[in-house]
């Protein structure tokens, strides 16, 4: 299909197909490759998708044509048609209600990504041509949305006005809301070394440019969120008992939303916010848990520990996006409404930043419309790109967990990558909520950070550790580089793996205090990987599931065959 005249249908259900099925071959083994086709069949019938690119890193591409084969007889089918076969050959129970759920999503995913295409065509091949991407043209450049995920746009909660309004793809900016509660309802937490305890205040009379009174608060509202919180009793008594006065006065203040749709950028703000939404995307209910927002508070005592402020001090390039305070309503029997809560991020890029700072998963996105993406953009060297990358990304996560027992749940969306002239110069991380420490991590900062404790879920053991990283930062992240750099570029993936693999082989090397993780990407013959297309299928909600492993599957390690090499040499 030649991609400069495929209509915006045509590209979605493209590009719906290639994340659905990617999604599907990391967790299901019951396919072929024959002719250039990916096949599934049962006794009855086959159906197959036809391949546009193979992927070593199972970032495979596909063309937009599908078929269906009964007997001899091979006919072409929509991408709607290839669904419903699809789920029929994996389920064999037209009845089953996760089947039938996830087909939904779908559909209404390629849908929302019809409506982003259409509304992006004229504009967007002008963003790759810029010197410098500003930061919210870079997050509101990511269209495609995960790219191993079986509805990477759904959004079934948001009217279609609502998408346009607050979806990150569509770039318009939006006023906060903003209600007056009383003091005895108002619930804060901050680290110990944040200094802006009033932030909240600030940001009011900025944006209202108005006063409070004595017995209340400002407490800032996602627009859309709001309207969801008053259809509930809690909101509804708080608003008729007088303990919330809604503000119905738009602000000074515009906010545009970030690729995650749920955390919002102000230019003029020294802080994002990060709110719960009342709304599933990818895999998860978007509401804050309270064990996350405090890990975020944490993550900012812990980088004011001795071993954080070693561990900065030894990687320059490497910067946080802190999260030191949330907010959010008290409500009795329960001590908080997670509804409610929202967060505050730092804000690095300004108006007088300067330096170019791209979110990885943009950075590895095709181009929908021409298929070339950010990489083939520009003027730039594979392997110079990738050799700076492993430096200046990669490294500074590896030696968190290796010297300081420290793990970011580093996937693409949450690595920001600062650039000099196209290459890889630095790093900052983001979402401080998927944090984790290893025991020589907490035995490092037990006496410096109160919150640090054995039992609170997010001290690890090698399990787990390996287990979430190795997703994260190696299959999610750099392996999503490694295929978009040998799709966009001319390079294979093979040299670039290879490249990876010796990386670590030197790394293991070096002093380091726990080399485990190392190891298990160096010599395991298989790495886990979280199950997105089960989950979708099951309706698992990530963000609450209790044993994080339980969703995660075995895939070949496409490095182990290195170690082979090099154990045989």
């Amino acid at each position: 299909m030649n991609r400069h005249t495929s209509s915006p249908q045509q590209l979605a259900e493209k590009f719906s197909a290639t994340a659905l099925i990617n999604s599907l071959l990391r967790e299901w083994n019951g396919f072929e490759i024959n002719n250039n086709e990916i096949v599934f069949r049962n006794e009855h019938k086959a159906i197959s998708i036809v391949l546009d690119n193979y992927s070593k890193v199972g970032c495979h591409a596909f063309k937009n044509t599908f078929y269906r084969t009964t007997g001899i007889q091979k006919e072409i089918i929509s991408f709607e048609v290839f669904v419903q076969e699809l789920f029929r050959i994996l389920t064999n129970d037209e009845q089953d209600a996760g089947m039938r759920a996830l087909c939904s999503r779908i559909k209404e995913s390629c849908q929302n990504l019809v409506d982003i295409l259409k509304h992006r065509r004229s504009g967007y091949n002008a963003l790759y041509r810029k010197q410098g991407l500003s930061f919210i043209d870079a997050e509101q450049a990511l269209l495609l949305g995960h790219n191993v995920h079986p509805c990477p746009k759904s959004k079934s909660e948001f009217s279609r006005r609502d998408h346009r309004l607050y979806a990150p793809e569509f770039g318009n900016a939006f006023f906060l809301r903003w209600g007056l509660l009383k003091k005895s309802c108002f619930y804060q937490n901050h680290s110990k070394y944040f200094e802006d305890a009033d932030w909240f205040s600030d940001l009011y009379k900025r944006d209202q440019k108005g006063t409070v009174d004595s017995e209340y608060l400002p407490f800032p509202f996602h627009p859309w969120q709001f309207e969801t919180l008053k259809k509930s009793g809690k909101i509804n008594h708080l608003i008729n008992s007088g303990d919330l006065i809604p503000i119905n006065k738009a602000g000074k203040l515009q906010w545009k939303a970030t690729s995650s749709l749920r955390s919002i950028y102000c230019e003029d703000s020294d802080y994002m916010l990060k709110f719960s939404l009342s709304l599933r995307i990818t895999n998860s209910i978007r509401h804050l848990q309270a064990a996350e927002v405090v890990r975020g508070v944490q993550v900012h005592e812990v980088m004011n520990s001795d071993n954080g402020r070693q561990f900065l001090a030894a990687n320059k390039n490497f910067s946080i996006m802190n999260e030191p305070s949330f907010l959010a309503i008290k409500y009795a029997p329960k001590p908080v409404i997670l509804e409610t809560i929202v967060l505050i991020r730092e804000n690095p890029f300004n108006k007088s930043a300067e330096q170019e700072s791209i979110v990885l998963s943009t950075i590895t996105q095709p181009n929908p419309y021409d298929g070339n993406g950010f990489l083939a953009s520009r003027n730039i060297e594979a392997v110079k790109w990738f050799s700076l990358y492993l430096d200046n990304v990669l490294s500074p996560f590896i030696m968190a967990h290796a010297n300081h027992g420290i793990l970011f749940g580093a996937h693409q969306q949450n690595i920001i990558v600062q650039l000099i002239d196209g290459y890889p110069c630095g790093v900052i991380f983001r979402d401080c909520q998927g944090t984790g420490y290893t025991r020589l991590g907490y035995e490092k900062m037990k006496t410096e950070v109160s919150s640090l404790d054995l039992l609170n879920g997010n001290i690890l053991d090698d399990s787990m550790t390996h287990a979430l990283l190795g997703y994260y930062l190696v299959i999610n992240s750099t392996f999503s580089l490694i295929n978009a750099l040998a799709t966009q570029r001319a390079c294979a993936e093979a040299e670039l793996l290879d490249m990876l693999f010796q990386y670590l082989a030197e790394t293991k090397k070096g002093k380091l205090l726990d080399a485990s993780f190392v190891d298990y990407l160096l010599h395991s013959r298989t790495l886990r990987q979280k199950g997105n297309f089960y989950c979708s299928l099951k309706g698992v909600n990530e963000n609450t599931e209790k044993n994080p492993l339980a969703i995660y599957n075995e895939i070949e390690n496409p490095l182990y065959k290195f170690s082979k090499n090099v154990c045989h040499a």
